[in-house]
């Protein structure tokens, strides 16, 4: 979990109506769920051009082997501008010899329990695409035909709700699932004022985050940094 008090964990409540699934963007090797646990607590922000820090935050990471919460979902993450005031956000890594497939089974089974847990339909399970533009989840969004990789994993989805017992009506599936959700503990609530809901993740920057500790925008020069491998740390009891 990321700290109470700590900046990209503003203890806002929210009621949330959408569950929005993004993809890590970052293929390096050791970018698992452990590492972006380890920047989120650790870190949790890139700097911007200007000099600004750009605090960032989501819900959940998933990978082929873990689930690990890092918010408790009724609080306000920085992920998704407009969204982070109505969603809860998963990101699914995409780190090289990750089992792909495993991951996106592992985040659809996690929606699927988010959805028994908060009462969301499967209508309302959606890419972070919808809220700013931006082509994320890009592996999920990615693939020809166009749609047909989103379609499946929503499609999977509403195969663990219905085998939960939910299919979306707001039942609590948690104990059915925590075999493979043995990550996911909640912490308590830290009631705060709101602000900052235009905050979205850049995941190119939250990858230099991820590299060396570097956490600068990339230069004017438009090159593409260079990115060390991501180290991954052991999960505590915080994660």
């Amino acid at each position: 979990m990321i700290a109470p008090g700590k900046k990209n964990r503003p203890g806002i409540k929210i009621v949330p109506t959408h569950i929005t699934i993004h993809n890590t963007d970052n293929t390096d090797a050791g970018a698992d769920a452990a590492a972006h646990s380890g920047f989120v607590r650790n870190t949790g922000y890139y700097v911007l051009k200007s000099g600004k820090k750009n605090w960032v935050s989501w819900h959940f990471t998933v990978d082929d082997k873990a689930a690990i919460r890092h918010l408790p979902s009724n609080e306000l993450g920085y992920h998704a501008g407009p969204g982070n005031a109505v969603s809860v956000a998963i990101e699914i890594c995409m780190n090289k010899g990750i089992d792909r497939a495993a991951a996106d089974s592992r985040a659809a089974l996690l929606t699927a329990t988010l959805m028994g847990q908060l009462g969301i339909s499967a209508s309302k399970v959606v890419p972070h695409k919808q809220w700013t533009g931006k082509i994320c989840p890009s592996i999920l969004l990615g693939g020809k035909p166009a749609g047909a990789r989103w379609s499946a994993f929503i499609a999977e989805v509403r195969q663990f709700a219905a085998q939960l017992g939910n299919a979306g009506a707001g039942m609590s599936p948690m104990a059915a699932a925590a075999p493979s959700m043995k990550s996911l503990v909640e912490s308590p609530d830290i009631p705060m004022s709101l602000e900052h809901l235009e905050f979205e993740i850049n995941h190119r920057q939250v990858r230099l985050g991820l590299s060396g500790g570097k956490t600068k925008a990339p230069s004017k020069t438009g090159k593409k940094p260079k990115a060390s491998k991501a180290k991954a740390r052991k999960k505590t009891a915080s994660e």
